[in-house]
This record gives structure tokens, C-alpha cells and sequence, in this order.
């Protein structure tokens, strides 16, 4: 999936999504104009959030409201959780707000790997830009429509 920026500080976003991700003079990580590869989406109090790499070469959430979709192929890869339904027995304690994500399957499945991007941890950033890899060599269907 590939996405263009087409706004980069809180201002662009609808009012209503102002609050949830800073301030109306809030400055995001991004190049208006510039396409990006879509790494994961999520959603969380009915909004969509996709994970890219910014402007600082590291991975990121941003409000989609911030791009629009210039490629919705999805890789064959990707898998999805749903977040609303009751935790199974053994599986690790639900910490994330969200309400579900689709992405490549750390993402999807490992609260830990997701706080870890946002911490900067080298093996959950490893696992990240080996995905990134994946999809600049085209060893995926969908990025390979690109």
C-alpha cells in the first residue's frame, strides 16, 4: 500500500482529530508530496493510524487523514487482529488500546515488538527494516504492482 502526504501539521487534520495526536501547531515527521510505503494500520477510538517511514528514517504512526491512497494493494503477507474480542487463554495480556491492525505479522501480533518501534529497541527496529527490505526488493505480490 502506498500512501502521499498531503498534509504535515496539525492543522491539516479534521478538528476533531486535532487533540488526539498534539495541537493545531504540531509538525509531523513527513514531506508534503511525498509517497510512502505503508508498513501497518491501525485502528484506535475510530480512527486510522498507518505505520511508515518518516522523515527521520525511522518507523512512525501517522493519521491517515494525513495522506490519501495512491496504491490500496495490501501485501500477501499481511495478516489482522481484532482487539475487541475476549483475551484466549495463554496468550499474552492485551496492553494496546487498539481496536485492530492489519501489517506484516510482528505488528500485528506483538504489543511488544509495536512499543519497541516506538522506543527505538534495536531488535524490534531490526524487524522493521528487514520488512522494509522485503518490500524494496519486491519479494511481495502486492509491492510488486508498484
Amino acid at each position: 500500500m502506498i500512501v502521499e502526504c498531503v498534509g504535515t501539521r496539525g492543522t491539516d487534520l479534521p478538528h476533531e482529530q486535532v487533540e488526539l495526536y498534539g495541537a493545531p501547531q504540531t509538525v509531523f515527521d513527513l514531506q508534503l508530496g511525498k509517497f510512502y510505503t505503508v508498513y501497518g494500520i491501525t485502528l484506535a477510538g475510530g480512527t486510522l493510524d498507518v505505520l511508515l517511514n518518516d522523515e527521520t528514517g525511522k518507523p512512525g504512526w501517522y493519521p491517515m487523514a494525513l495522506f490519501k491512497v495512491t496504491d490500496p494493494h495490501l501485501p500477501s503477507h499481511w495478516e489482522f487482529a481484532s482487539f475487541v474480542s475476549p483475551l484466549q487463554e495463554g496468550s499474552e495480556e492485551r496492553q494496546t488500546t487498539d481496536t485492530a491492525r492489519w501489517g506484516y505479522p510482528e505488528i500485528v501480533h506483538s504489543e511488544k515488538h509495536n512499543i519497541g518501534l516506538i522506543e527505538r529497541e534495536y531488535e524490534d527496529l531490526r524487524i522493521f527494516y528487514l520488512e522494509q527490505q522485503r518490500y524494496q526488493e519486491g519479494t511481495d505480490s502486492a509491492t510488486q504492482r508498484t
